[in-house]
């Protein structure tokens, strides 16, 4: 009796001890999603390790756009679009990161997903209590790398099938039957041959688990996804129109990923639960069969899964821009115009603490002057990257913005190519020609320029920018081009708007106001900087001589 006594405490005292460990995770992802939201810290260094997952839904999605409607690598790389979405991933779970990723790059004007909009941003900001709501479903997706592959194994359900998939059930159907008629017939040989029936299992589903372990965990992760989408519809009803067919569906597939999603989860623990899922319930080829027979419930259903995946995802997506938005200094929502006009007042760059702001209004191109150092590289970039912000997550880092739907093509961080032997001059006119090309599908296209063909001498230097200028007046194009040569700007004075940034001359020292002025900037700093860093004197007393 007092064995049973000693044991029954044990059990309980086993049981208190993990309902405290659980409170205790509750209470630290209450505190998280709480106090995460509007963090502008919140995002971990590991996002760079699987970019690449992550990148899977953008490659799969832009086959359905046209190069004029694209964030393509050049522009991502120029603007360090990477630092931005960094910046901008406050998102939850797998699904929300890859949509977050994708819209990024998408600048299409075609109808917006109704889902995925200003006004769902706005409900989750001012929704505390839903929003942490559905958060929490979100994190309980969380981020695996094997479930950035969901779309794939979707779109591809035929090849995603384990190998010689009606051997698993036969597998378990003798076994059992061996052990069974053994037990009741009490007949030595077929216990025998249910022992090696057993052990053969084993065998193959040791072998297999470790060959196709991401395949279980993908197909684990879209059930984690398919359930959360059955708890979100519910969180939020009113926002869930466009998946409740797809859920009705897909919710005899969401049970089977039930059950395997708890063996996997059990596999996974440490101690006597995993070593009795594998080496004594493992036999029983219980996950391969739920695996298999999953991805024939997903069959012709891929649509039904997309829909289901986008609904998460553009969820999580909303809230991460909510939060984006309240992380970062300040932003307004921009005004979407018709017109061939681009206006921002209070523009600064999203990645600069305590940035300058500026003005612009652009209606027609721009040539833009100034000395090294003064920002006019800057400058740009914080108009690009607003285009982008103000299109794609309805955010621009600006007091009021204007902008029309558009293309944004750069070329600004040119380097030579060693690997490919290209020089920079090579790589600066194949970028411009990228330009040229895109342009003629008629789309409206903001282009910026850094430092035009700088990597040629000036004579053609100023011929061929001249004529790049003037192909693209003929062009359904916006552009604005960084230049030192002021030749450039005089000779298309009255057709393109001639802004300019400057600094401020001491004896001993430069400064800079980083602000944009109207007109051309005809004064010059190269030789000046040198004496400010430290160049012996006799140099710059030389390069003074030669002006």
């Amino acid at each position: 009796m007092e064995i049973l006594f000693i044991v029954t405490g044990i059990v309980l005292l086993i049981i208190v001890f993990f309902c405290v460990i659980h409170i205790k995770n509750k209470k630290a992802i209450d505190y998280r999603i709480r106090h995460s939201f509007g963090d502008s810290k919140r995002v971990k260094d590991d996002v760079l390790d699987r970019i690449e997952a992550i990148s899977l839904l953008y490659k799969k999605e832009k086959k359905n756009y046209s190069d004029a409607e694209l964030v393509d690598d050049i522009t991502w790389d120029d603007l360090d679009m990477k630092s931005i979405f960094f910046r901008a991933d406050h998102t939850d779970s797998y699904a929300g990161e890859q949509c977050l990723y994708s819209k990024l790059h998408i600048l299409s004007d075609r109808a917006p997903d109704d889902l995925l909009s200003n006004s769902t941003v706005e409900f989750f900001d001012k929704n505390e209590e839903k929003r942490n709501k559905v958060r929490k479903v979100l994190y309980n997706i969380g981020k695996p790398i094997s479930a950035y592959y969901s779309v794939e194994v979707a779109e591809d359900i035929d090849s995603k099938y384990l190998p010689y998939k009606f051997i698993y059930p036969l597998l378990l159907i003798s076994m059992a039957a061996f052990g069974i008629l053994g037990l009741v017939l009490k007949s030595p040989p077929l216990i025998m041959l249910f022992i090696c029936n057993y052990f053969v299992n084993l065998v193959i589903h040791l072998f297999l688990r470790n060959s196709f372990e991401t395949k279980l965990e993908t197909l684990f992760s879209m059930g984690m996804t398919i359930n959360a989408g059955f708890a979100i519809s519910d969180e939020v009803p009113e926002l869930s129109g466009s998946a409740e067919e797809s859920l009705k569906k897909i919710k005899k597939a969401a049970a089977i990923m039930n059950l395997l999603s708890m063996k996997q989860s059990m596999s996974k623990s440490d101690g006597m639960s995993a070593f009795f899922m594998d080496y004594v319930l493992g036999p029983f080829m219980f996950d391969f069969i739920l695996y298999n027979r999953g991805l024939k419930e997903l069959e012709g259903k891929t649509q039904d899964y997309l829909k289901i995946f986008r609904f998460v995802g553009d969820i999580d997506c909303s809230i991460a821009i909510a939060s984006f938005r309240r992380s970062i200094e300040g932003y307004c929502v921009p005004e979407f115009t018709d017109n061939k006009c681009i206006e921002f007042k209070g523009l600064f760059h999203p990645l600069i603490s305590e940035a300058v702001e500026n003005d612009i209004r652009q209606e027609n191109s721009i040539v833009l002057t100034g000395s090294n150092a003064s920002g006019k590289s800057t400058f740009i970039k914080a108009v690009a990257i607003n285009l982008i912000l103000g299109q794609s997550l309805f955010t621009c880092t600006a007091e009021q913005a204007s902008i029309p739907h558009c293309g944004v093509i750069t070329s600004m961080a040119v380097r030579d190519d060693l690997a490919s032997g290209e020089s920079y001059y090579i790589r600066e006119i194949k970028y411009l020609k990228r330009m040229t090309e895109t342009a003629k599908s008629g789309r409206l296209l903001f282009l910026a320029i850094d430092e035009i063909l700088k990597g040629t001498n000036t004579k053609e230097r100023i011929a061929a920018s001249k004529a790049v200028l003037r192909y693209f007046e003929d062009m359904n194009c916006m552009l604005m081009v960084a230049t030192h040569d002021v030749e450039l700007a005089e000779a298309f004075e009255g057709i393109y708007e001639n802004y300019y940034f400057c600094e401020k001359l001491d004896e001993d020292d430069i400064s800079f106001d980083y602000k944009i002025h109207k007109g051309i900037c005809r004064s010059s700093n190269a030789i000046k900087l040198l004496g400010v860093i430290g160049f012996p004197e006799e140099i710059i007393n030389g390069a003074l001589s030669e002006l």
